[in-house]
């Protein structure tokens, strides 16, 4: 029975574990993705305030850029919103793990 404790106490120290570096991730993953938009915003208006657009423009680097920067906004967002669901999903792990339900 003891062992039984044992293995339960370990396994949602796992679980707990996991999902703690998990939240740590998810965090970490929005902070960047703030700091990129903020950043990217903070660079088009200089170059919007400044005229500089055109330049970017005559360069065909505009539209680029502009593509690019919603390309990586939208994929570190997306990746934000894919790692709570993975933290979502081994929160019902935790719950429906074998280890985890007690034998009655």
């Amino acid at each position: 029975m003891e062992n039984n404790t044992l293995a339960w106490e370990e396994s949602v120290q796992r679980y707990q574990q996991l999902l703690e570096a998990l939240n740590q991730l998810v965090q970490d993953t929005s902070r960047l993705a703030e700091t990129y938009e903020s950043t990217n915003m903070d660079f088009a208006q200089l170059i919007y305030e400044n005229g500089l657009y055109e330049l970017m423009n005559k360069a065909d680097q505009l539209t680029v850029y502009e593509r690019s920067f919603e390309f990586m906004y939208y994929s570190m967002k997306g990746q934000v919103e894919q790692l709570k669901h993975l933290r979502e999903t081994l929160q019902l792990f935790l719950i429906k793990d074998p280890v985890n339900i007690p034998r009655n």
